[in-house]
């Protein structure tokens, strides 16, 4: 039928992003499904045939929030992240979600795209909209039961492991407001903290590690714990991937070591270690 799909997919709760997936692949092959259940002798009601009835716009909205969720799993992953990082991308979505419960209340669904196709120009049902405006606080109201502690203001560690100069001395512990007091009134240490804060505030901290010994350490006690499993998940994928069938009986300490590790190895200088053995 020309589709731009072939298959359905299945949800599998080992694939954390599937569930998204699979409603979303319903949702483009919608009418393909509709063909093939008549085509199967299978009774279609109404719900089904109707192209802007409940079952579909409701099918839809699901499809762009898990859509939504998919894409702040996939902010919560990589091998840098910091606790900074996930708080920031918590907390825009929690505006979001603040921002689609205003705008559905006045009838506006522009920020769900696939919905906003379907409904067009006709108006939002009033027993669809009650439905949205509810699950959105239901699930404004998980995140902040889940996430409780995402109000970065509240925090002043995490203040000054983002920016010591957005930092008052007073809100500080009384054994690193000296040395605090000489960071921030040191200009060398101020441009090389601008310079880095963008990329990576950890590097920024540990090159003031020996300058500023507490208040590097009382920083990098939020940047260095892992705010996430990804690297726990990412080496676990390793492992399977180098200990096959084939290869079951393989202590593979030193190959995860080797597949992990971000060091270029130096093969010149292990070569030259290694003696050439002659020709007898």
């Amino acid at each position: 039928m020309d589709s731009a799909h072939q298959d359905l997919l299945f949800y599998t709760s080992v694939r954390w992003l599937s569930k998204g997936n699979v409603l979303a692949r319903v949702f483009e092959l919608f009418d393909e499904l509709l063909i093939f259940l008549a085509a199967q002798g299978k009774k279609t009601d109404q719900l089904l045939n109707d192209i802007q009835g409940p079952f579909k716009c409701s099918l839809v909205y699901l499809a762009d929030v898990f859509e939504a969720l998919n894409g702040l799993n996939r902010q919560l992953q990589g091998p840098d992240a910091t606790i900074i990082m996930h708080t920031d991308a918590i907390k825009a979505f929690l505006d979001k979600l603040a921002l689609w419960k205003r705008k559905v209340e006045r009838g506006n669904v522009a920020s769900f795209q696939r919905l906003n196709e379907v409904i067009g120009e006709e108006p939002l049902a009033e027993e669809l909209q009650q439905e949205i405006k509810e699950h959105l606080i239901i699930l404004q109201e998980e995140f902040k039961r889940y996430f409780h502690e995402t109000d970065i203001n509240e925090n002043v560690q995490l203040t000054l492991a983002r920016n010591p100069f957005r930092c008052t001395v007073d809100e500080l512990p009384d054994d690193i407001q000296e040395e605090f007091l000489e960071l921030i009134n040191n200009t060398a240490a101020k441009e090389e903290f601008q310079e880095q804060q963008q990329f990576n505030s950890s590097n920024c901290w540990v090159k003031m590690l020996s300058a500023f010994p507490k208040t590097s350490k009382f920083a990098l006690k939020v940047l260095i714990p892992f705010s996430s499993t990804y690297l726990c998940e990412s080496g676990f994928s390793t492992l399977l991937v180098i200990k096959s069938k084939a290869r079951n009986r393989l202590n593979a300490e030193a190959d995860m070591r080797c597949a992990l590790s971000h060091t270029d190895p130096r093969i010149d200088l292990l070569v030259a270690k290694k003696q050439v053995h002659s020709s007898h």
